[in-house]
């Protein structure tokens, strides 16, 4: 199967690092972390997994910085052993295709998603550890854990891993909105620790993906709250106005805007230092970098809160002191565990529950995010996009499975070793550009040959053999079909098979879940659901 992996060691990373900084393609190189390749399909490891098969999978930020190794190497995070070797990919819809034979909450046939990583709850480590007994797994404090490690990520056809990851996804939830359903649980449990009071006002700094859920989420929880965000490029303000942002910040004289919108006093001192009375009763920095982190703790007001999300793997040199002497509270939020909810109750649900519960309501609607789809083939115009913002206006890039060309080959290293057989070349042509409309909507893809409907690539020539495929040897697994490749040394067969679902099913599917109206709870099952957190046991994890 096409699987995607990151190998973060060392070595490799620094080569590619210094290479990075003369060329680009050094990360899409031979000797890079990524490396897309066909491998052999494996069996389950564990009676009690799954196999799913990939429908859409999302670019995240936290992905890009592994991709072209925007960190350090001294954070603390690198040094743990589980961050050496990945699969990227975590923002991942899917269906079961296989489960074992032990496997209780899922079936051949269900929709689910990716809910977390490797933890005391997935792997049954006993004694579990006190972060895994109260659910919240992402914060796990097992850096070993026993057992088989997951197969795959949301950048592979498939993935292979424990039924306690997944989150099985209600029929009415569309792949769209499933495959944003982990970032909505991102902001989500950011909003949920800190709940703004009626009549405060909040500041969200940044207009990315997790920046406009953390609106939409804070418009659904707060709504008698006014928020204000501060946006980069022009279409980010247009798409944060629609979600109804109160107030509009612009990078450029930022101390200035605050001081007009929240009537703080503003004092100048040496070397240009500046610094706020009075501000923003909270603050949600979804960026992260040295520079929103240190404006956002001068621009709270005393006794405020500045809540962390932003993931930035870079050592900061940073001026903490308004932390004492303006006693602002620093809360950090890592992806998603378990919650109080509803609001004010006793009762914990797991952060997924929540977030589905809001989008089946249409409190918040993660779908309208999604700008531009990729198929796998075309990872490198699907990562340039995704980092090209200001040219491409890119929000929420998707691969899409139902766009991948049967008889495509993507390989990272293929292009610089790939000898030429006889063939017949055909040049396709280039679809028109994705633009998202005007009502936000994502576009889904067209009827027709070409299947690539995101902003146009370089024209690309495929090369396809004339001579009939050999059938398959002895050692390889016999597929729907069998297709030939050009020589490296000798003739190899690939086995490729079909996706379950084609771009029209999608299509077809997609249109009658937004047109369909909302139901106001959700009835998926949840592994978490209804658990108490002093009273979770490992068989009841996510």
């Amino acid at each position: 199967m096409w699987t995607s992996t990151l190998e973060l060691k060392p070595r490799r990373a620094l080569i590619t690092q210094f290479m990075g900084r003369f060329w680009r393609g050094a990360y899409f190189s031979s000797f890079a972390p990524l490396r897309v390749q066909n491998l052999p399909r494996q069996p389950l490891p564990a009676s009690d997994w799954v196999r799913v098969r990939n429908h859409l999978a999302g670019i995240c930020g936290s992905d890009l910085h592994q991709v072209y190794l925007d960190g350090d190497l001294r954070i603390a995070p690198a040094t743990l052993p589980a961050n050496s070797h990945s699969y990227p990919g975590h923002e991942v819809v899917g269906e079961v295709v296989e489960v074992g034979d032990d496997v209780q909450r899922l079936h051949v046939g269900d929709r689910v998603v990716l809910q977390s990583g490797p933890s005391c709850l997935s792997t049954g480590a006993q004694p579990p550890c006190r972060s895994c007994a109260a659910g919240n797994y992402s914060l796990c404090e097992q850096g070993n854990l026993p057992g088989p490690q997951p197969i795959g990520g949301g950048w592979s056809e498939e993935m292979l891993l424990s039924e306690r990851q997944l989150f099985r996804i209600p029929p009415d939830v569309s792949d769209e909105q499933a495959v944003l359903l982990e970032p909505s649980a991102v902001a989500v449990h950011a909003v949920l620790h800190h709940i703004p009071r009626p009549g405060e006002h909040v500041l969200v700094i940044g207009a990315g993906t997790i920046g406009l859920l953390t609106l939409q989420v804070l418009r659904a929880l707060a709504p008698e709250t006014r928020v204000s965000v501060m946006a980069r490029h022009a279409f980010q303000v247009e798409q944060a106005t629609r979600m109804g942002a109160s107030y509009i910040l612009y990078p450029r004289d930022t101390y200035e805007s605050v001081k007009r919108t929240t009537g703080a006093q503003l004092y100048k001192g040496m070397f240009g230092s500046k610094m706020l009375l009075g501000g923003y009763d909270a603050i949600y920095d979804t960026v992260g970098t040295q520079r929103t982190l240190h404006d956002a703790l001068r621009w709270t007001h005393a006794g405020g809160t500045v809540v962390l999300i932003g993931v930035n793997l870079h050592l900061m040199h940073i001026d903490l002191t308004p932390i004492w002497y303006q006693e602002i509270n620093l809360v950090g939020s890592i992806a998603h565990g378990m919650e109080i909810w509803p609001i004010g109750s006793h009762e914990h649900h797991s952060t997924f529950s929540v977030a589905s519960e809001l989008i089946q309501s249409g409190q918040i609607y993660p779908e309208k995010l999604i700008t531009h789809r990729f198929a796998l083939n075309n990872f490198k115009d699907a990562l340039s996009t995704s980092t090209g913002k200001s040219q491409s206006r890119s929000v929420k890039v998707i691969f899409d499975y139902a766009l991948m060309p049967a008889t495509v080959v993507p390989n990272v290293r293929a292009s610089g070793r790939q000898r030429r057989p006889t063939t017949t070349t055909t040049t396709t042509q280039p679809p028109e550009p994705y633009m998202p409309h005007d009502t936000g909507e994502p576009s889904l893809p067209q009827e027709g040959p070409q299947r690539i409907a995101a902003p146009a690539p370089s024209m690309q020539k495929r090369e396809i053999l004339q001579q009939p495929p050999a059938p398959p040897s002895s050692r390889q697994e016999v597929d729907d079909r069998t297709v030939t490749v050009p020589k490296l040394r000798r003739n190899r067969q690939i086995h490729i098979k079909p996706l379950q679902k084609n771009t029209e099913d999608r299509q077809a599917h997609a249109e009658t879940a937004q047109n369909a109206a909302p139901p106001e709870t959700n009835n998926a099952p949840d592994a978490l659901e209804g658990v108490e957190a002093s009273s979770l046991t490992p068989d009841e994890n996510p």
